[in-house]
């Protein structure tokens, strides 16, 4: 098996050169003596001579004249590449009148699309693959790669697996400079829908380990490493066979099947034990490709093509997945298990295709708004809202649902992403909060728009409800009231009418985007410059270009993806302030008044002389509202007096070579918490005095009283016209720590005072205060000599005329606990840390100072 591998490694170090250098590929191309640039020729069918319309691919056009100007003696470059891809682009039949008018008449008829006909061949290492990847060196690698195979079944002991071998083509056939093998077990039809023992055999390295099929969404599981040698690649498969056995037995499908129109074969496929589809012309799908699939049934684009992805999803659906009966949109017929692999029973008089089921539930229930698909056998997001509706009709079905998936494992579903399709259309559609919401409907829902107003006028504009077809994309944006991209639409059915609606279009909500984009946001991103829903955002449905799709997409997956990241560093546990062994040492009674006064008001300040721990109290008075540890609902800042309006709230910012509107850190909190309305969120602004108040919060004076709280909305100072009034969320909360001690900071005024609550905090040299040295080590009689000190000296404070309560020496001084030499900690605390604090208080009384520290270390 090793001597496979040199084998394959060999190809693929020479693969990685060409596919890394372009100097080399062009020098490779340019020394291809005329033999093998003539038997290229005659030996590659992308290479025809007739070009029949049928046939023609712009990128076999440009190998071809490529092949032909080689066979001159022509020196090949990049810059020649691209100048071809011109000329094809522009349809230039002069130039390419050299092969006579049966190709030209073919390229000219070539229809225009939306992408280029060569976004898939930007890369010409891949536009000449062919040419390096010759019959002979595909016919070693394909050897060796089956000698890996059959020496991995044997080493593994892969009883009831099945392989999947992709080689140096690539599984789109653009060419790659590695080889992998995914063995999964049999029931699963596809590698795709499977987790897979994985090999990736590179130039180098061999990867290794589990990987979760392109139709699982859960990257977590992934557990590939380098390896060098084919027997740490065996250790490694051996160590993952029962998990990847384990992953792929705990997996769960659901599928919606319409068993005829309006259901009139579900009494024979129930009694059967069966679901069965039409398409009777088709003989045994298993012998059929999706490229051969399209030719039989005339389907002109193979991966945009519903009828394929139907037979598809029937044919290699997995054993053990369930399945729901459907009759129309609305209403379910009944629930089964998948017990059989695909059948062709030609001796049927129709329905042909079978597969084995067994039936669990046979009852009709009507969901009564659109749940449903209108295809014959697609994936359903409903199964949570049909289980749910199921047991409501008959509680004893939950018995039927809780063994069905018992240790199974619902996974999240897979992303909304472009097919590799040049027909498939992407669209942009404002949803009208007015008539209904994104947020009111779940992952899953069918929803409509009407191709008219409510006048009877052609919504703008009109053709795109023409044009809209099932399989297109769709970006689901809100305008009020935050504009901002919050989903991602399937179109399931184009332009029809419908008894209530009228003419509509329907679609699929496919995706809910977690951390939705701003409009400010993409008004800022390159590549959207352009875009239609820019120029004119007047109407409901947009087009989008396949490239504009696509960097929205990356928008959303580089947000989702730092969302994540911020919430993987964060451990989220529960939390009770009683069960809290770290909580401050206040009452419990406290802490509830406290909370109070911040669920009544929303605004609240933490006062109090410094070291009573105010910032460390707010933290634990959010937890204490949330239930939880979750620090990703909390946001912490520190005022000063250069904070200003524009780094809390919005200001103009440089940016390259102009200046840009840019959201302040309390304006993206809060638009993070309109996001979740039913959780709690928490802005802390420590030393909230140290700022210029009602500089820094603006027109939010207003908006943060309770009372106005998600119900007034004002236009932010530099907000354009057309953007959404800015609002504060109901749900977020604001706690503000003061320092009573700070002489160089002006009395709070007013306006700002009212509108929050002050809740004094105090030393506290309590029981608890006590307690808590007692359980560092510190020993009880050191204990009560210090407390009482720090108690006579906060009395002294405390009558002192120029000073008073807001002056008091507070317990978090001695928090950081050290009872290795408790005498000594204590010293270091009072001379570096104390005495300070006492000379800013009597600076003109040095004496004092002195007299009040001897006593401290008496």
């Amino acid at each position: 098996m090793q001597k496979a591998i040199e084998i394959i490694q060999k190809h693929a170090r020479e693969l990685k050169k060409l596919e890394q250098s372009e100097q080399y590929l062009f020098d490779s191309l340019n020394n291809k003596s005329k033999t093998e640039i003539e038997g290229l020729i005659n030996d590659f069918s992308f290479v025809r001579s007739d070009f029949s319309a049928t046939r023609f691919q712009p990128v076999n056009l440009l190998r071809f004249d490529i092949l032909h100007l080689l066979k001159e003696g022509t020196q090949i470059s990049s810059e020649t590449v691209e100048n071809i891809k011109t000329k094809i682009i522009e349809k230039d039949g002069e130039y390419f009148s050299k092969y006579g008018d049966t190709l030209v008449n073919a390229l000219k008829n070539y229809p225009q699309k939306k992408k280029s006909p060569f976004v898939n061949w930007q890369r010409n290492f891949c536009i000449f693959f062919p040419f390096i990847y010759t019959n002979s060196i595909k016919n070693e690698s394909s050897s060796a790669l089956d000698k890996v195979v059959d020496g991995l079944e044997k080493a593994l002991k892969l009883k009831n697996y099945t392989s999947h071998i992709v080689d140096f083509n690539g599984p789109q056939n653009y060419g790659t400079s590695y080889c992998w093998i995914a063995g999964f077990p049999e029931n699963k039809i596809s590698h795709r829908k499977a987790y897979q023992l994985f090999i990736k055999i590179g130039a180098e390295k061999i990867e290794a380990g589990i990987l979760a099929g392109w139709d699982i969404n859960d990257k977590a599981s992934n557990t590939l490493e380098d390896f060098n040698t084919i027997e740490e690649v065996i250790e490694k498969l051996k160590a993952s066979k029962e998990s990847v056995e384990r992953k792929n037995n705990a997996l769960i499908n659901y599928w919606k099947f319409a068993p005829g129109e309006n259901g009139i074969y579900w009494d024979e496929f129930y009694k059967e034990s069966i679901i069965a589809i039409g398409w009777d012309d088709l003989t045994d799908l298993k012998t059929y490709t999706t490229e051969t699939l399209a030719e039989d049934l005339g389907v002109e684009d193979s991966d945009n093509s519903n009828q394929i992805w139907n037979i598809e999803n029937f044919r290699d659906a997995s054993i053990g997945d369930v399945v729901i009966a459907n009759k129309g949109k609305s209403k379910a017929l009944g629930i089964g298990v998948i017990t059989g692999e695909y059948e062709f029973k030609p001796e049927r008089k129709e329905n042909k295709h079978i597969r084995k089921v067994k039936w669990l539930i046979n009852q009709l229930v009507d969901f009564e708004k659109t749940i449903f698909r209108p295809d014959t056998f697609t994936p359903t997001l409903k199964w949570s809202s049909i289980k749910e509706k199921y047991i409501l009709s008959n509680p004893a079905f939950e018995k039927i649902f809780n063994d069905l998936e018992s240790g199974k494992e619902i996974l999240p579903p897979p992303k909304a992403l472009p097919k590799d399709s040049e027909s498939q259309n992407f669209w942009w559609l404002n949803a009208n909060p007015k008539i209904w919401r994104i947020d009111s409907y779940e992952l899953g829902d069918i929803q409509s728009y009407t191709s008219h107003n409510d006048k009877g006028n052609k919504r703008r504009i009109y053709k795109y409800f023409e044009e809209a077809k099932p399989g297109d994309l769709v970006i689901g944006y809100e305008s009020t009231p935050v504009k901002q991209i919050k989903a991602i639409f399937e179109i399931t059915e184009g332009l029809h009418i419908d008894d209530n609606e009228g003419e509509i279009i329907n679609f699929e909500i496919k995706e809910i985007v977690k951390d939705p984009i701003s409009w400010d946001e993409l008004k800022e991103t390159k590549g959207l410059e352009n875009c239609e829903v820019f120029i004119n955002n007047q109407g409901s449905l947009f087009s989008l270009t396949a490239d504009e799709f696509d960097i929205i997409r990356d928008l959303i997956d580089e947000k989702n993806i730092i969302t994540e990241k911020e919430i993987e560093k964060v451990e989220i546990k529960q939390y009770s302030f009683s069960a809290d062994p770290d909580k401050p040492f206040l009452e419990e009674h406290e802490i509830n008044e406290i909370i109070h006064s911040l669920e009544v008001k929303k605004n609240i300040v933490l006062q109090g002389p410094p070291g009573v721990g105010k910032t460390f109290v707010a933290k634990k008075i959010a937890y204490e509202m949330m239930k939880n540890t979750d620090d990703t609902k909390i946001r912490m800042i520190q005022f000063h007096q250069s904070y200003a309006y524009e780094d809390f709230i919005q200001g103009i910012r440089p940016s390259e070579k102009s200046f840009k509107v840019k959201n302040g850190i309390f304006y993206d909190f809060c638009k993070k918490a309109e996001l979740e309305p039913d959780q709690k969120f928490f802005f802390i602004i420590d030393e909230i005095n140290r700022g210029n108040l009602s500089k820094i919060f603006g027109e939010l004076m207003m908006l943060i009283e309770s009372d106005k709280r998600g119900k007034y909305s004002v236009p932010l100072t530099y907000s354009e016209k057309d953007d959404a009034l800015f609002s504060v969320p109901e749900n977020l909360y604001l706690i503000g720590t003061m320092n009573t001690a700070d002489r160089s900071l002006a009395i709070v005024d007013y306006a700002l005072r009212r509108r929050f609550r002050f809740i004094t905090l105090e030393p506290k040299f309590n029981a608890r205060f006590k307690d808590f040295l007692v359980s560092k080590g510190f020993s009880k009689d050191f204990i009560r000599e210090i407390s009482s000190k720090l108690n006579l000296l906060n009395a002294k404070i405390k009558s002192d005329k120029n000073l008073g309560s807001g002056f008091l020496i507070g317990h978090s001084f001695f928090c950081n606990a050290n009872s290795e030499n408790e005498r000594k900690w204590f010293e270091n605390i009072v001379k570096f840390e104390i005495r300070p604090l006492l000379e800013e208080y009597w600076f003109d009384d040095n004496e004092k100072v002195d007299n009040e520290i001897n006593l401290l270390l008496s």
